[in-house]
C-alpha cells in the first residue's frame, strides 16, 4: 500500500497490482470521452 497526496493536498492509500491483458477491455472503459477527445484514442494493449 502507497499513500498518495492530489494537488488539492488530499492524502489517500492506494494498493497497485499487475494489470492482465484480458483486463484491457475494462481499462478502456474507464477512459472518458473528454480523455479521448484530448488524447486521442488509446492504445490500452500497448500500455501494458
Amino acid at each position: 500500500m502507497r499513500m498518495i497526496t492530489s494537488a488539492c493536498g488530499r492524502v489517500e492509500a492506494v494498493s497497485v497490482r499487475r494489470t492482465e491483458s484480458a483486463e484491457a477491455q475494462h481499462i478502456s472503459s474507464l477512459i472518458s470521452p473528454a480523455a479521448e477527445a484530448l488524447f486521442g484514442r488509446i492504445n490500452v494493449i500497448h500500455l501494458l
